[in-house]
């Protein structure tokens, strides 16, 4: 949720319906500067629904920090290759689009703050989201889409063992529906 954040503009976030689309990705080649880029897959275009602790810090952000508008290469239809103005919500401290090397340090150090193992990267965030909503009884479904999967099956071949409990509550549930108390 957060990398899909960092690579947002303003126009993609809508805060009173609190949601996020998610329709291209920041990307970077080595020595050239960032662009704006086609999403790995076409189930990678979502609208993810924010948590209001999200959706309120967001807000304090965007109040604090109104996002910075920035002259940026827009290769999401590489047919029409555009330069155009970004209303980007996050930027450097420079004004330039947030990118892995320029927010390689910032992130760094606030893992070593939150004491959290080094070498935490951002997308172990991804995993901590994703672990979070099965932990708390979200459907293989509803993973997939939260996280942009092609498929059930990639969301299972990742995560199945975060549902360790699944065989036994599909046991119990058969058990209560044919009245295995009753013997």
């Amino acid at each position: 949720m957060l990398a899909d954040l960092v690579r947002s503009e303003l126009d993609d976030v809508d805060l009173d319906a609190e949601e996020v689309r998610v329709v291209r990705q920041m990307k970077r080649m080595v020595g050239a500067p960032a662009y704006l880029g086609e999403l790995k897959s076409r189930s990678s275009r979502r609208t993810v629904e924010l948590p209001d602790i999200v959706a309120d810090a967001l807000r304090d952000h965007i109040f604090t920090y109104p996002p910075a508008v920035v002259e940026i290469e827009d290769r999401t239809d590489p047919r029409n290759v555009i330069v155009r103005p970004a209303r980007l919500l996050f930027v450097t401290g420079n004004g330039l689009p947030l990118h892995r090397s320029n927010w390689s340090t910032v992130w760094r150090s606030a893992v070593r703050r939150a004491r959290l193992p080094q070498g935490f990267g951002l997308h172990g965030l991804r995993h901590y989201f994703a672990t979070l909503l099965i932990h708390n009884g979200a459907s293989v479904k509803t993973v997939q889409l939260a996280l942009g999967h092609s498929s059930p099956m990639i969301t299972l071949n990742t995560y199945a063992h975060e549902w360790p409990d699944a065989l036994d509550r599909t046991r119990t549930l058969v058990d209560t529906a044919l009245g295995a108390g009753l013997r």
